[in-house]
């Protein structure tokens, strides 16, 4: 997905994210200890 397409408030239009990466919604916080803890 290309980061213009990515809409931060739906997870469903981020594409494969990684884990220790920061997460997309702009929390701030891991992928893993935010979005990604849904997964």
């Amino acid at each position: 997905v290309h980061p213009s397409e990515r809409d931060p408030q739906n997870p469903a239009t981020w594409g494969k994210v990684g884990r220790n990466e920061k997460c997309l919604c702009g929390s701030g916080k891991k992928y893993k200890h935010c979005h990604g803890a849904l997964a």
